[in-house]
């Protein structure tokens, strides 16, 4: 009797070891699969965020923009057919990007310029959301990365920022190619310069690093607030308190856009991080 005691025992923590081996390999399995799909969301994003700076461009009569925004609508195109195959597609945010994507590429007129940038703006909220909705569908949060315990800033406040950056660079870019800018341009690039300044101030210390990785991690974040401090000025002393507006658009867009790259390097950083853990 005892012996059948002791073996049922045995066999029934063999069972449980299993079966944690098993949620174990699950749970790691879902976890790589919600980083495939982030590591597509991303760049996607980066490039509607694009897509919205030189239509900005375009709409004010830059027309030597208009190659570069027929490569960008190929590469969105390509992302989204890629997208399209996973289980993302049954995703309720996915649809309204999709349906509103299309719209705007089918439009028979040219939209006016607020108009063209408040609906890419909604297709990165949509983006931006669905983004932060996969890595808790697919356990990349807090309560199962231990060692990242403040991984939803990855997610949120870093697509934020880089968000506030796309804003700002859409706008001066109108501005660069107007010559002009606007009391309600000022407003809203000084708005977004202070939640740019925020969040660099307030959320990139706080990001988590694993100590093989502090020095690339140290540098990266070194690097981004260098840039952000430099496009900021940029925005103060070129655009809202010039009269003069003689920055090129080219190279405003070109400071945004390596501002915006810098703080997706820090995304990708703890990304890859992420991946060593699983």
């Amino acid at each position: 009797m005892g012996y059948f005691f002791i073996s049922a025992i045995c066999l029934l923590i063999v069972c449980i070891l299993m079966i944690k081996r098993f949620n174990k390999n699950k749970i790691k399995q879902t976890q790589l699969l919600g980083i495939s799909y982030i590591t597509q969301l991303k760049p996607l994003i980066s490039l509607v965020q694009q897509h919205r700076g030189l239509s900005s461009a375009w709409l004010n009569g830059d027309l030597t923009v208009k190659p570069k925004i027929t490569s960008l609508q190929k590469q969105i195109e390509n992302i989204i057919s890629k997208l399209k195959k996973t289980e993302l597609h049954t995703n309720e945010r996915w649809g309204s990007f999709y349906d509103h994507w299309q719209r705007l590429l089918n439009l028979k007129t040219k939209p006016s310029v607020a108009n063209s940038f408040e609906q890419h703006c909604l297709l990165i909220k949509n983006l931006s959301y669905l983004l932060e909705d996969t890595s808790e569908t697919y356990l990349l949060t807090a309560e199962y990365c231990n060692e990242f315990p403040n991984i939803g800033y990855t997610w949120r406040e870093l697509i934020i920022a880089t968000e506030n950056i796309g804003q700002a660079r859409a706008i001066g870019t109108s501005v660069c190619v107007q010559k002009v800018c606007s009391s309600v341009d000022k407003i809203r690039l000084n708005f977004l310069t202070e939640n740019m300044q925020k969040i660099t101030a307030n959320t990139l210390h706080k990001l988590h690093y694993l100590s093989d990785d502090v020095d690339q991690h140290d540098d990266y974040i070194n690097i981004a607030t260098l840039k952000m401090e430099e496009f900021t000025l940029v925005i103060s002393k070129e655009l809202v308190n010039n009269s003069v507006i003689t920055i090129e658009q080219q190279h405003y867009f070109a400071l945004a856009t390596s501002t915006i790259a810098a703080f997706d390097d820090i995304f990708y950083h703890q990304v890859e991080q992420l991946k060593k853990l699983i």
